[in-house]
């Protein structure tokens, strides 16, 4: 018996393993702007625009798009001012294309970029995209968690899956409300309810998760169809294969 027991534990451990390596292996990214921004900076009043990498791999992008004042674009990494890769503009009045700096080995690191106005009186334009990858579509860059009462809604959208295939994953955190999941997809201006793919989260079930083949924007739709129960929610989409 106590070699049946130990074969069983084996067995079962294999199993894990391979669970862990397939999961692993089936994670995919898709290139993403983690943020961006367009602003005018005033030499008392410096630009800082901050994100958290999703990558190991980080590009900043800017270009001046008017004024006259002399600028620097001071790059940091968890707080530290990365020294080479710091971007200037000289003064006078011109525009620019982006110009670019990249960052490795940044993942789960947080990023902040300051635009230093140097002028005193000129004021400098930009339009500013910090690149990366990141395995969830999501608009929002990442899962959302909350909780909905009863007849009420929570929507999500996503980017356009670079994969042409989008992983929906709705997780029951608390409660005992039923759940209905519908999916539209974004068709030009206007959004059509994709009814294939359909989802009922029952009462006994923790978590829904499907795949969606569709290469353009989603709209997520969770909607807690009980009266007296909640349903506490993880919702997430990422690029499947």
């Amino acid at each position: 018996m106590k070699t049946l027991n130990t074969l069983k534990a084996k067995i079962f451990i294999v199993a894990l393993i391979a669970s862990a390596f397939t999961f692993q292996s089936n994670a995919q990214t898709c290139a993403t702007t983690l943020t961006s921004k367009t602003g005018k900076v005033y030499s008392v009043n410096p630009a800082n625009i901050t994100t958290k990498a999703t990558s190991d791999k980080v590009t900043i992008r800017i270009k001046k798009t008017a004024g006259k004042a002399e600028t620097q674009v001071n790059i940091y990494v968890n707080n530290v001012m990365q020294q080479n890769k710091t971007i200037e503009f000289d003064n006078g009045k011109y525009t620019t294309g982006y110009r670019t700096a990249t960052l490795n080995n940044v993942k789960n690191k947080n990023i902040k970029v300051k635009v230093v106005n140097q002028s005193v009186g000129n004021t400098f334009s930009y339009k500013l995209k910090i690149d990366g990858a990141s395995s969830s579509l999501a608009s929002t860059g990442g899962k959302v968690v909350g909780s909905l009462v009863g007849q009420t809604n929570k929507t999500i959208y996503t980017n356009n899956s670079c994969t042409n295939k989008a992983r929906i994953v709705v997780r029951r955190n608390s409660g005992k409300a039923r759940g209905n999941i519908r999916v539209w997809e974004k068709n030009g201006s206007s959004w059509s309810l994709l009814n294939q793919y359909n989802q009922t989260l029952e009462k006994s079930e923790s978590q829904k998760v499907f795949t969606v083949n569709s290469n353009k924007p989603l709209k997520v739709e969770l909607r807690n169809v009980s009266i007296g129960n909640n349903l506490g929610y993880t919702m997430n989409a990422l690029a499947a294969n």
